[in-house]
Protein backbone atom coordinates (compact mmCIF):
# COMPACT_ATOMS: atom_id res chain seq x y z
CA UNK A 1 0.00 0.00 0.00
CA UNK A 2 2.67 2.57 0.81
CA UNK A 3 4.09 2.00 -2.94
CA UNK A 4 1.22 3.56 -4.23
CA UNK A 5 0.72 6.09 -1.27
CA UNK A 6 2.01 8.79 -3.81
CA UNK A 7 -0.35 8.64 -6.15
CA UNK A 8 -3.08 8.29 -3.83
CA UNK A 9 -1.96 11.61 -2.25
CA UNK A 10 -1.35 13.15 -6.00
CA UNK A 11 -3.68 15.87 -6.66
CA UNK A 12 -2.63 15.61 -10.31
CA UNK A 13 -3.07 11.64 -10.30
CA UNK A 14 -6.82 12.76 -8.63
CA UNK A 15 -7.23 15.24 -11.69
CA UNK A 16 -5.98 13.19 -14.08
CA UNK A 17 -8.91 10.65 -12.43
CA UNK A 18 -11.58 13.18 -12.90
CA UNK A 19 -10.81 13.74 -16.86
CA UNK A 20 -10.54 10.29 -17.38
CA UNK A 21 -15.07 10.19 -18.45
CA UNK A 22 -14.07 13.29 -20.28
CA UNK A 23 -11.40 11.62 -22.40
CA UNK A 24 -13.91 8.34 -22.99
CA UNK A 25 -16.82 10.42 -24.19
CA UNK A 26 -14.54 13.20 -26.18
CA UNK A 27 -12.62 9.72 -27.82
CA UNK A 28 -16.04 7.95 -28.33
CA UNK A 29 -17.41 11.71 -30.04
CA UNK A 30 -14.40 12.07 -32.14
CA UNK A 31 -14.37 8.39 -33.79
CA UNK A 32 -18.58 9.29 -34.43
CA UNK A 33 -19.39 6.15 -32.26
CA UNK A 34 -21.39 8.54 -30.72
CA UNK A 35 -23.02 11.47 -31.28
CA UNK A 36 -23.90 15.01 -29.65
CA UNK A 37 -26.68 13.74 -28.02
CA UNK A 38 -24.67 11.02 -26.50
CA UNK A 39 -22.14 13.86 -25.63
CA UNK A 40 -24.71 15.81 -24.27
CA UNK A 41 -26.42 13.31 -21.93
CA UNK A 42 -22.68 11.90 -20.76
CA UNK A 43 -21.35 14.97 -20.13
CA UNK A 44 -24.40 16.30 -18.17
CA UNK A 45 -24.98 13.57 -16.28
CA UNK A 46 -20.90 13.69 -15.15
CA UNK A 47 -21.72 16.98 -13.99
CA UNK A 48 -24.10 16.12 -11.87
CA UNK A 49 -22.40 13.28 -10.31
CA UNK A 50 -19.46 15.45 -9.45
CA UNK A 51 -21.88 18.20 -7.70
CA UNK A 52 -23.17 15.58 -5.81
CA UNK A 53 -19.74 13.76 -4.48
CA UNK A 54 -18.80 17.48 -4.39
CA UNK A 55 -21.98 18.23 -1.51
CA UNK A 56 -21.52 14.88 0.06
CA UNK A 57 -18.13 15.23 1.51
CA UNK A 58 -18.92 17.33 4.58
CA UNK A 59 -22.20 15.54 5.83
CA UNK A 60 -20.00 12.42 4.99
CA UNK A 61 -17.69 13.70 7.43
CA UNK A 62 -20.04 14.62 9.91
CA UNK A 63 -21.49 10.55 9.22
CA UNK A 64 -18.29 8.55 10.27
CA UNK A 65 -17.60 11.12 12.95
CA UNK A 66 -20.96 10.37 14.28
CA UNK A 67 -20.16 6.63 14.31
CA UNK A 68 -16.58 6.48 15.41
CA UNK A 69 -15.50 5.56 12.18
CA UNK A 70 -12.25 6.16 10.76
CA UNK A 71 -12.20 9.63 8.89
CA UNK A 72 -9.68 8.68 6.30
CA UNK A 73 -11.93 8.73 3.55
CA UNK A 74 -13.78 11.53 4.39
CA UNK A 75 -10.96 13.83 5.09
CA UNK A 76 -9.17 12.58 1.43
CA UNK A 77 -11.90 13.63 -0.19
CA UNK A 78 -12.25 17.01 2.04
CA UNK A 79 -8.76 17.40 0.75
CA UNK A 80 -9.86 16.98 -2.94
CA UNK A 81 -13.17 19.19 -2.29
CA UNK A 82 -12.09 22.22 -4.57
CA UNK A 83 -11.14 19.85 -7.13
CA UNK A 84 -14.27 17.57 -7.15
CA UNK A 85 -16.43 21.06 -7.64
CA UNK A 86 -14.10 22.64 -10.55
CA UNK A 87 -14.44 19.66 -12.48
CA UNK A 88 -18.10 19.59 -11.94
CA UNK A 89 -17.87 22.70 -13.63
CA UNK A 90 -15.63 21.70 -16.39
CA UNK A 91 -18.02 18.54 -17.22
CA UNK A 92 -21.15 21.68 -16.73
CA UNK A 93 -19.52 23.74 -19.28
CA UNK A 94 -18.66 21.03 -22.03
CA UNK A 95 -22.63 19.86 -21.67
CA UNK A 96 -23.11 23.51 -22.11
CA UNK A 97 -20.59 23.62 -25.10
CA UNK A 98 -22.14 20.49 -27.08
CA UNK A 99 -25.69 21.89 -26.54
CA UNK A 100 -25.11 25.45 -27.63
CA UNK A 101 -23.15 23.15 -30.62
CA UNK A 102 -26.07 21.32 -31.10
CA UNK A 103 -28.65 23.71 -31.68
CA UNK A 104 -26.34 26.21 -33.50
CA UNK A 105 -29.03 28.95 -33.80
CA UNK A 106 -29.12 31.50 -30.83
CA UNK A 107 -32.55 32.08 -31.61
CA UNK A 108 -33.69 28.70 -30.68
CA UNK A 109 -31.45 28.58 -27.77
CA UNK A 110 -33.01 31.91 -26.52
CA UNK A 111 -36.23 30.41 -27.45
CA UNK A 112 -35.92 27.45 -25.16
CA UNK A 113 -35.10 29.62 -22.24
CA UNK A 114 -38.44 30.46 -22.03
CA UNK A 115 -39.14 26.59 -20.37
CA UNK A 116 -38.76 26.14 -17.31
CA UNK A 117 -36.14 23.08 -17.82
CA UNK A 118 -34.23 25.09 -19.58
CA UNK A 119 -34.46 28.19 -17.37
CA UNK A 120 -32.99 25.45 -14.45
CA UNK A 121 -30.06 24.54 -16.77
CA UNK A 122 -29.25 28.05 -17.14
CA UNK A 123 -29.11 28.68 -13.26
CA UNK A 124 -27.08 26.01 -12.70
CA UNK A 125 -24.49 26.21 -14.84
CA UNK A 126 -24.35 30.18 -13.92
CA UNK A 127 -24.07 29.36 -9.98
CA UNK A 128 -21.48 27.10 -10.85
CA UNK A 129 -19.39 29.52 -12.47
CA UNK A 130 -19.64 31.91 -9.88
CA UNK A 131 -18.17 29.11 -6.88
CA UNK A 132 -15.47 28.19 -10.08
CA UNK A 133 -14.30 31.72 -10.13
CA UNK A 134 -14.08 32.65 -6.56
CA UNK A 135 -12.66 28.78 -5.72
CA UNK A 136 -9.08 30.15 -5.29
CA UNK A 137 -7.15 31.70 -2.51
CA UNK A 138 -6.91 34.98 -3.28
CA UNK A 139 -10.66 34.78 -3.29
CA UNK A 140 -10.92 33.04 -0.11
CA UNK A 141 -8.59 36.02 1.44
CA UNK A 142 -10.17 39.25 -0.03
CA UNK A 143 -14.04 38.13 -0.27
CA UNK A 144 -13.76 37.60 3.88
CA UNK A 145 -17.35 36.52 5.00
CA UNK A 146 -18.85 37.22 1.61
CA UNK A 147 -16.92 33.72 0.11
CA UNK A 148 -18.87 31.74 2.50
CA UNK A 149 -21.73 33.43 1.50
CA UNK A 150 -21.08 32.84 -2.46
CA UNK A 151 -20.22 29.33 -1.60
CA UNK A 152 -23.36 28.23 -0.64
CA UNK A 153 -24.78 28.81 -4.14
CA UNK A 154 -23.87 25.23 -4.48
CA UNK A 155 -27.08 24.85 -3.02
CA UNK A 156 -28.37 26.68 -6.06
CA UNK A 157 -26.67 24.54 -8.90
CA UNK A 158 -27.84 21.01 -6.98
CA UNK A 159 -31.47 21.70 -6.77
CA UNK A 160 -31.88 23.40 -10.37
CA UNK A 161 -29.28 20.53 -11.73
CA UNK A 162 -31.48 18.63 -10.19
CA UNK A 163 -34.98 19.54 -11.81
CA UNK A 164 -33.21 20.79 -15.06
CA UNK A 165 -31.99 16.79 -15.56
CA UNK A 166 -35.88 15.46 -14.01
CA UNK A 167 -37.40 18.02 -16.24
CA UNK A 168 -35.62 17.39 -19.54
CA UNK A 169 -35.47 13.44 -19.19
CA UNK A 170 -39.35 13.09 -17.98
CA UNK A 171 -37.49 9.78 -16.46
CA UNK A 172 -37.59 9.73 -12.73
CA UNK A 173 -35.62 6.87 -12.03
CA UNK A 174 -31.89 8.04 -13.14
CA UNK A 175 -32.11 11.31 -11.45
CA UNK A 176 -33.72 9.82 -8.22
CA UNK A 177 -31.46 7.01 -7.63
CA UNK A 178 -28.19 10.12 -8.12
CA UNK A 179 -29.71 12.68 -5.71
CA UNK A 180 -31.21 10.36 -3.01
CA UNK A 181 -28.29 9.54 -1.70
CA UNK A 182 -27.43 13.34 -1.47
CA UNK A 183 -30.37 14.16 -0.18
CA UNK A 184 -30.12 11.60 2.92
CA UNK A 185 -27.12 12.93 3.56
CA UNK A 186 -28.16 16.62 3.61
CA UNK A 187 -30.78 15.30 5.93
CA UNK A 188 -27.97 13.92 8.19
CA UNK A 189 -26.56 17.18 8.32
CA UNK A 190 -29.92 19.05 9.57
CA UNK A 191 -30.16 16.94 12.25
CA UNK A 192 -26.63 16.45 12.94
CA UNK A 193 -26.55 20.50 13.25
CA UNK A 194 -29.35 21.17 14.98
CA UNK A 195 -31.92 18.62 16.65
CA UNK A 196 -28.88 15.68 18.22
CA UNK A 197 -28.51 16.02 21.84
CA UNK A 198 -25.55 18.49 22.70
CA UNK A 199 -22.07 17.87 22.03
CA UNK A 200 -19.12 18.73 20.21
CA UNK A 201 -19.96 20.15 16.76
CA UNK A 202 -17.57 18.67 13.89
CA UNK A 203 -16.33 21.36 11.29
CA UNK A 204 -17.46 21.86 8.33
Amino acid sequence: MDVFRPLINSHWAFRLFLALPAIAMLWRFGLMAGGTGQLLSASGEWAARLLIVTLAVTPLRMLFHQFGLAQHLPMWLFKRRRDLGLAAFLYAALHLATYVARQSNLHLILYEMRYIEYIMGWIAITSMLIIAVISNDWSVHHLGTKWKLLQRLVYVSAVAAFLHWLWIKLDDVPVLVHFAPLAALEAFRLWYNFARPAGPRHPS
